[in-house]
C-alpha cells in the first residue's frame, strides 16, 4: 500500500485549538482507519494522498502529550488492532489443515500492515505516553496473541508440524505461508518489536524485528524437534531395512541438504543446531555400527574401492567424532589382510625387489584413500599405521628387502626418471622406512650397500643419493645416520687427495700403472682390513709404495691399512686372438697375472701365491671359468675346485667386444626369511639403560621399559633381551636391586 505525496499549493485545514480528542478520533477513523480497513478487506485504498496522513498525525500531535487525552488516543489505537483480530476469529476455529494455516498467515501479513500504518500515525505516542506503558508494536503484538494466537495454539503448532511433514514426504507445500508463520512465532512474545521495509526481488515487504525469538523457543521448537526425531526414526528403521549402506547413507545426506534448505527458506536459524543434533542421533548414531557391519559396509567399500562411499560415510559419522572409531575398527583388519596377502606370498618372498614394490604400492594406495576419503584424519592416519605395522613388523624381512630395493633403485631404477618421479620414489622408501621397527638393521644393510655404490661409482643420481641420506636424518636423528654422512665426506676427501697426488712426478702412474685410491674411515665405513697380508705382484706394489710415500708426506702418524678386495683393475691382453681389455677385480687381476710367469697352476698354488683365502680365491678363480666368460681352462668337469685343479690360459678365448668386464659369480647365498639382529643392539641398550639411570637415580623395571623404549628410536628392545642386559650391568656394578623391591634398580655412581 502506498499513498500520494502532498501536492505543491494543498493545505491542511484544521482547527485543533476547538477540537475535542472526540472529534479529532472521529477524523483519524474517517480520514485513515476506514480506509485502511477496507484495505485490507477488499484490496482497494481510496484516499491515498499524504493530505489524510498529515491530517491523522496532526490530531495525535495536538493531544498525544496531554494527560487526559493521550490515553484516549491509546485505547484507540488499542481497540482498532483488537477488533480486527476479533472479526476474523470465527472463520478462523472452523478452518482445518492448509486452509486454515493459509488464512492464518494472510491475518498476519494484514495485521502486521495495520500496526505498520496505524504506528505511522500514532508514533507520537511512543515518544512520550508509552514511557509509562507499552510501547505500540508491543501492545499490538500482545492483543494479536491474546485473541487470536492463544486459542489457536495447539492446533495451529500441530497443523504446521504436519505441514513440515509433508514436505518431507515429498508433498509440495506453500513455502511462503510456512515462512510467514514461522515469523509469526518469532515475533509474538519477543521482545523491542519492530516493522521494518525490506527490499526483496519483487519489491518493498514488511517484516517484523525483535531482539528475541518469542514463542517459537517455547511453544513451537520443542514440539518440533520432538516429532523430528519421530518421524527419523522410523524412516530410518524403514531405510535400514530395505536399503544397503551406500544407499542409506545417500539417503541421510538427502536429509540433511533438505533440512539445511528448510532451514534458510522458512525455518528458523536458531534452531539449527538442536535440529542437527536430533538428526544426526537418529539417522547417524542410532545406525553407526550396524550401518558398518553391513555387507555392503565398510569392508566391501575398502574392498571395492567404493571411495566415494566411503568419503560420504565419513563426512557424515564426522558429525560424531565418536563415531569413527566403527570407520577405522574395520578398516584396520582390511589393511592387515592385504599386507598379510604381499609379506606371506611365497613367491614375493623369493624376489626382493617385487615384494617392496608391492608393499610400497599398497602404502601409496592406503594414503591415497586416507588423502582423499578422510581428509587425512589422524585417527585414520594412526589406524594405517597400525595396521600396516602390526604385519610389516613381524619380522625384519621388511627392512633388509628394503635396503635392497634402495639399493638397486639408486643403481638401476632411478635411471631415465626425471627430478619429481625421484624425489617421490625417495619419498616413498622412507616414508616405509617410517613405519619400521627394525631401522637398525635397514641402516645396516643401507651402510653396506652404499659403500659399494659410492666405491664403484654405481650411483645413478648424486641428488637421489643426497635425498635419501636428507630424508633418513629427517627420520632418524643425526646421529643415526653419521656414518653415512661421513661416507660421503670420505668420498669427497679422497677426491682432493686423488687431485694431489696426481700432481706427483710420477702423474699418479709410477711405472706406467694409473691407479686411483679411496681412503676410508675406518669406523665409518662397513669394510674392514684382513690380518692376512696379499702378495701383490710388482705393478701394484709399486702403486703401493708410491701412494703409501705421497700420503705420509700429506699426513704424520697415521698409518694406511690396504683392503684389496674392493678393488677392480683393467688388464690389456696379447695372448688371445684380439686383443681385449678385461675389467676384474683385484684378486681377479692378481691370478691372472700368476700366468704371465705360469703356463699352469693348481688352486693350491695360486692360494700360495698370493696369499687370498682359499675361500675367496675359489670363488675368484670360479668366475673366469664360465662359459661366457672362460678366460682360464680347468681340468675335471666337477662344479665344485679343489685344491688340485689345475688352471690355464685360454688362448682359444673369444669376445664380441674389446672392453670384457669379468662378472664374480653369486656367491651361494639365499635371501633369508629375517635379517640377523645387528650386534651392538645390546651396547645399545646398555648405554640407554645407564644414560637414563645416571639423570633418574631411581626406577622400577616398567618405568624404566617406558623409559627406554622412547629412547631406543632404531629397534623395539624385546623385553627379555633388556632382562639380560641389566643383569649384565648389575653384574658390572653399574646398577643395583633395592634389598626389599627386587623390581626397583639403583644407579651406583
Amino acid at each position: 500500500m502506498t499513498t500520494r505525496p502532498v501536492a505543491r499549493g494543498d493545505a491542511i485545514e484544521l482547527d485543533l485549538e476547538f477540537m475535542t480528542v472526540e472529534q479529532g478520533l472521529e477524523l483519524i477513523q474517517e480520514e485513515r482507519v476506514a480506509p485502511l480497513l477496507k484495505y485490507l478487506k477488499t484490496g482497494a485504498f481510496e484516499n491515498k494522498t499524504n493530505m489524510t496522513f498529515m491530517k491523522a498525525y496532526s490530531v495525535v500531535v495536538q493531544f498525544a502529550d496531554k494527560e487526559p487525552t493521550a490515553p484516549k488516543l491509546y485505547a484507540y489505537y488499542t481497540k482498532v488492532i483488537s477488533d480486527f483480530c476479533t472479526e476474523v476469529m470465527p472463520q478462523l476455529k472452523v478452518l482445518t489443515g492448509e486452509e486454515f494455516l493459509r488464512k492464518l498467515a494472510e491475518l498476519w501479513q494484514k495485521q502486521t500492515i495495520l500496526v505498520f500504518w496505524m504506528q505511522r500515525v500514532f508514533q507520537y505516542l511512543d515518544r512520550l505516553f508509552i514511557k509509562k506503558n507499552r510501547s505500540l508494536f508491543t501492545v499490538a503484538l500482545l492483543a494479536f496473541q491474546e485473541i487470536v494466537y492463544a486459542p489457536l495454539k495447539a492446533r495451529f503448532v500441530e497443523a504446521l508440524i504436519e505441514m513440515i511433514n509433508m514436505e518431507r514426504n515429498g508433498e509440495e507445500i506453500d513455502q511462503d505461508v510456512t515462512r510467514l508463520l514461522v515469523e509469526m512465532l518469532c515475533t509474538v512474545g519477543g521482545d523491542s518489536p519492530n516493522i521494518v521495509k525490506q527490499k526483496s526481488a519483487w519489491g518493498e515487504k514488511l517484516a517484523w524485528e525483535t531482539s528475541a525469538r518469542g514463542l517459537y523457543k517455547v511453544d513451537f521448537e520443542p514440539l518440533f524437534l520432538r516429532t523430528t526425531a519421530e518421524y527419523y526414526k522410523k524412516r530410518a528403521a524403514g531405510w535400514m531395512a530395505e536399503c544397503s549402506c551406500p544407499a542409506y547413507l545417500a539417503l541421510v545426506q538427502q536429509v540433511l541438504e533438505d533440512e539445511e534448505r528448510r532451514l534458510n527458506q522458512y525455518l528458523d536459524r536458531s534452531s539449527e543446531e538442536d535440529l542437527r543434533i536430533v538428526l544426526q542421533r537418529e539417522l547417524i548414531l542410532a545406525t553407526a555400527k550396524q550401518l558398518v557391519e553391513m555387507d555392503t559396509g565398510c569392508q566391501a567399500m575398502f574392498k571395492n574401492k567404493r571411495y566415494s562411499d566411503l568419503t560420504l560415510m565419513y563426512r557424515l559419522f564426522r558429525r560424531e567424532a565418536a563415531m569413527l572409531c566403527h570407520i577405522t575398527s574395520s578398516m584396520e583388519p582390511y589393511i592387515q589382510e592385504r599386507c598379510s596377502r604381499i609379506v606371506e606370498d611365497q613367491q614375493l618372498i623369493e624376489s626382493p625387489m617385487e615384494y617392496v614394490q608391492q608393499v610400497l604400492d599398497l602404502k601409496a594406495e592406503l594414503d591415497n584413500m586416507v588423502a582423499t576419503c578422510f581428509d587425512n584424519d589422524s585417527s585414520f592416519q594412526r589406524s594405517r599405521n597400525q595396521g600396516l605395522e602390526s604385519i610389516l613388523n613381524k619380522d625384519s624381512r621388511c627392512a633388509k628387502y628394503l635396503a635392497i630395493f634402495s639399493d638397486n633403485q639408486l643403481k638401476r631404477g632411478l635411471k631415465g626418471r626425471n627430478e619429481d618421479e625421484t624425489m617421490q620414489l625417495v619419498s616413498q622408501v622412507v616414508g616405509l622406512f617410517a613405519h619400521l621397527e627394525d631401522k637398525d638393521i635397514f641402516l645396516d644393510f643401507y651402510k653396506t650397500s652404499l659403500s659399494r655404490r659410492l666405491l664403484y661409482k654405481l650411483s645413478v643420481s648424486n641428488d637421489a643419493e643426497d635425498a635419501f641420506i636428507t630424508k633418513l636424518k629427517v627420520e632418524c636423528g643425526q646421529q643415526a645416520i653419521q656414518k653415512l654422512a661421513s661416507m660421503f665426506t670420505d668420498m669427497g676427501l679422497s677426491d682432493q687427495l686423488q687431485e694431489g697426488y696426481s700432481k706427483c712426478s710420477h702423474g699418479a702412474s709410477p711405472g706406467g700403472v694409473a691407479h686411483e685410491m679411496r681412503v676410508l674411515q675406518t669406523n665409518a665405513w662397513p669394510e674392514k682390513a684382513t690380518d692376512s697380508p696379499i702378495v701383490l705382484c710388482e705393478e701394484l706394489q709399486t702403486c703401493v709404495q708410491a701412494f703409501e710415500a705421497f700420503y705420509n708426506s700429506q699426513h704424520s702418524g697415521r698409518k694406511l691399512a690396504w683392503i684389496y678386495n674392493l678393488g677392480s683393475v683393467e688388464l690389456a691382453t696379447y695372448g688371445f686372438e684380439r686383443k681385449h681389455t678385461l675389467v676384474a677385480s683385484t684378486f681377479q687381476g692378481l691370478v691372472l697375472m700368476l700366468f704371465n710367469k705360469h703356463k699352469e697352476l693348481t688352486l693350491g698354488e695360486i692360494c700360495n701365491l698370493t696369499m687370498i683365502p682359499q675361500e675367496k680365491c675359489s670363488r675368484q678363480v670360479l668366475s673366469m671359468t664360465a662359459s661366457k666368460y672362460k678366460i682360464l681352462l680347468r681340468d675335471g668337469k666337477s662344479k665344485d675346485i679343489e685344491d688340485r685343479t689345475k688352471f690355464e690360459v685360454n688362448l682359444d678365448f673369444r669376445n664380441d667386444k674389446i672392453k670384457v668386464v669379468v662378472p664374480l659369480i653369486k656367491e651361494g647365498e639365499k635371501v633369508s626369511a629375517a635379517a640377523e639382529e645387528p650386534t651392538d643392539r645390546k651396547h645399545v641398550i646398555d648405554a640407554a639403560i645407564v644414560r637414563i639411570m645416571k639423570s633418574r637415580k631411581t626406577l622400577n623395571h616398567t618405568q624404566l621399559l617406558d623409559e627406554l623404549f622412547r629412547q631406543c628410536t632404531l629397534f623395539k628392545p624385546q623385553p627379555q633381551q633388556v632382562k639380560v642386559q641389566i643383569e649384565h650391568l648389575i653384574d658390572r656394578e653399574f646398577l643395583k636391586r633395592e634389598a626389599d623391591k627386587r623390581n626397583v634398580y639403583v644407579y651406583l655412581p
